[in-house]
């Protein structure tokens, strides 16, 4: 039995984001040099305004810890962000972004802008407009619900 799952919204919702992701990965790794994962991490801490545990980081970007010890790893080889330990507890490591990292985070959003346009195209102003406005509540409903992700 065959199934057009793509009416239901969470099958199309996660088939637009994979493809996006794919889409966003390729791009970031030839006009950057930097993965899909590498620019979310360091929008991440961008977002927060300040540094971050590696724990707090994994919950954030719903990765594993040793995920996030590896991709930080090649973040601070490569210089993008720096450890240092938490005054509180030497045990905790925050994560920094280094300077140059401000200028990696505006290419990103660029690659991210140019593909978003191109997703987009065909779709008129008020259109791209309410798209934005329905799945911002579609989020705050989710973030309302009991359970993982949600504060209900």
């Amino acid at each position: 039995m065959k199934s057009d799952l793509t009416q239901r919204f969470p099958f199309l919702l996660a088939e637009v984001a994979r493809l996006y992701g794919r889409q966003f990965d390729q791009r970031a790794r030839e006009q950057i040099g930097l993965s899909r994962a590498q620019c979310r991490l360091l929008g991440a801490l961008a977002r927060q305004g300040g540094p971050l545990s590696q724990a707090a980081l994994a919950e954030l970007l719903d990765l594993s810890s040793m995920a996030v010890t590896t991709l930080c790893d090649r973040m601070e080889a490569g210089g993008w962000i720096r450890r240092a330990a938490c005054d509180g507890d030497r045990r905790v490591k925050h994560i920094h972004l280094e300077p140059c990292a401000a200028k990696a985070l505006q290419a990103a959003l660029r690659v991210s802008d140019s593909l978003q346009a191109q997703v987009l195209s065909g779709f008129d102003k008020t259109e791209q407009q309410q798209l934005q406005a329905l799945l911002r509540r579609a989020h705050e409903n989710l973030l309302a619900l009991p359970g993982p992700g949600g504060a209900g």
